[in-house]
């Protein structure tokens, strides 16, 4: 992974890459976060960021464990949320080696974004050596298929009133081929820099390699505006959003065949 990359921004992590934990439109994350609570379950937060999940991690949970790989990163999360239930640790998940640790719940929250297809790799083999024996994993990545949405919606904007802020037919192709740097890989150029976007069954199929089986999978939904400058009023349904999965490792991969 890029250190120096994630490090630069630390200081505008907020502005760089959307914190779901605030911007989570239904409460999603938290419900499920709230359906594996307990006071003896341990969880993870791997590639934690500044720390955005952590205070909410805190209440639900036994003890936390946060990681990532940019140190600026790991102290702007270590200032956000300081206590005895909290531990961080600085790990380059992309290397796929096992962690030092096991927990009841692993969190991956927009970290599986490596344009990189081995580093992505990595990063989940390292997730799956964190999660316990009937353990489960609950991760969220950027939905390829928001991406084409949000296009779609452009156009019908510009159809239905005319406005500038909408996108007309040859404008939105040439907007949408400048922005998708891969559709074959799902990399999308996020304020310029290459970023991983999934598709719902390569998502589902990637992580049944890694031997993580998926048994829930819903949206995580946001407000419009983080998509589309002065949004109409009228522009409500469905908006655009990431994918979330709660998975468990699956038997044969806990016994380590």
């Amino acid at each position: 992974m890029d250190r120096q990359y994630w490090d630069s921004l630390a200081d505008n992590y907020e502005d760089s890459l959307l914190e779901i934990s605030r911007e989570d439109l239904e409460g999603a994350l938290a419900d499920e976060l709230s359906i594996l609570r307990g006071e003896n379950v341990s969880v993870a937060d791997l590639g934690c960021g500044p720390g955005s999940l952590l205070p909410l991690l805190v209440r639900y949970f036994k003890d936390v464990t946060a990681v990532d790989y940019a140190e600026r990163l790991l102290d702007q999360a270590r200032r956000r949320c300081r206590g005895k239930k909290i531990r961080f640790a600085s790990y380059d998940l992309s290397e796929g080696r096992d962690l030092p640790f096991s927990v009841e719940v692993v969190c991956c929250i927009n970290a599986l974004i490596d344009p990189d297809r081995k580093k992505r790799s990595g990063m989940l083999r390292s997730v799956c050596s964190a999660i316990q024996e009937k353990g489960v994993a609950v991760i969220v990545v950027p939905a390829m298929e928001s991406v084409f949405h949000v296009y779609q919606t452009l156009r019908m904007i510009r159809e239905r009133t005319g406005s500038i802020d909408g996108l007309g037919v040859s404008e939105a192709e040439r907007m949408l081929r400048a922005e998708v740097q891969s559709f074959s890989d799902g990399i999308v150029r996020v304020g310029g820099t290459a970023t991983k976007y999934w598709m719902r069954e390569e998502l589902i199929s990637c992580l049944n390699e890694q031997g993580l089986k998926v048994r829930r999978i819903r949206k995580v939904e946001y407000e419009w505006s983080q998509e589309i400058d002065n949004a109409p009023d009228w522009l409500k349904e469905p908006p655009p959003w990431d994918w979330m999965v709660r998975c468990e490792k699956s038997a044969a991969e806990a016994a380590g065949e």
